[in-house]
């Protein structure tokens, strides 16, 4: 991860407005198409740590108390998901995409419609955990126009676990002086264990996919 990209740098580099930009960057990380490489888990977690003092001691962001963070952190991910809903419901009827959306990507459109009707919530809730996937999925789920009210059920609980859980744990860790004192570290290693489902989904994949050519 280049340095400019790394949780604590950012938090380091913005001062005061920490976690104003904390919050635009979980907001672009789902609610714009681009964001995908930006951290999100590491620095919420990060944000805890630093709250509690044991992170960063010297930051403006010290001692802020942890349901302002969770309140701010939460709203941010909320609204990043329904953009990026909004943006795929819209632009699936745009002149843009109107073309790309016939054929057989119609016929894909319509399997993912299906999926997302069966297994859509669930979806929804977990994708927020994922790296990457939620990026893609408020999007995706936005193309096959699933139900509106559906969504926004779905996304205020994940981005409300997601939003509380991870400051509150940085928070609570963050007292443990291992933790507090290796923070690249810790923060490596949350990139690791939320791209991991990733992994093991796509290892699996290979594995059938390979086992359907030999057989």
């Amino acid at each position: 991860m280049p340095s400019f990209l790394s949780p604590e740098f950012i938090i380091s580099a913005a001062g005061p407005w920490a976690l104003i930009i904390s919050a635009l960057i979980v907001f672009a990380e789902t609610g714009l198409l681009v964001g995908f490489f930006l951290p999100g888990d590491s620095l919420v977690f990060l944000l805890g740590m630093v709250s509690a003092a044991t992170a960063l001691p010297d930051s403006p962001l010290a001692h802020t108390p942890l349901a302002l963070i969770c309140v701010v952190i939460g709203i941010a991910a909320f609204v990043g998901d329904q953009t990026g809903y909004e943006l795929g419901r819209k632009g699936r009827d745009s002149r843009l995409l109107q073309s790309w959306t016939q054929g057989k990507n119609a016929e894909r459109l319509e399997r993912a419609h299906s999926f997302f009707v069966k297994y859509g919530y669930k979806a929804i809730i977990l994708a927020r955990f994922v790296p990457i996937l939620r990026t893609f999925t408020p999007f995706a789920v936005g193309l096959t126009h699933y139900d509106h009210k559906k969504f926004i059920s779905a996304n205020l609980i994940g981005t409300l676990i997601w939003g509380l859980a991870l400051p509150t744990l940085g928070h609570q860790l963050g007292r443990v002086s291992l933790i507090a004192n290796n923070i690249d570290a810790v923060c490596i290693i949350i990139v690791l264990i939320s791209v991991m489902p990733l992994v093991v989904k796509g290892i699996r994949s290979a594995i059938a996919s390979r086992g359907a050519t030999q057989a």
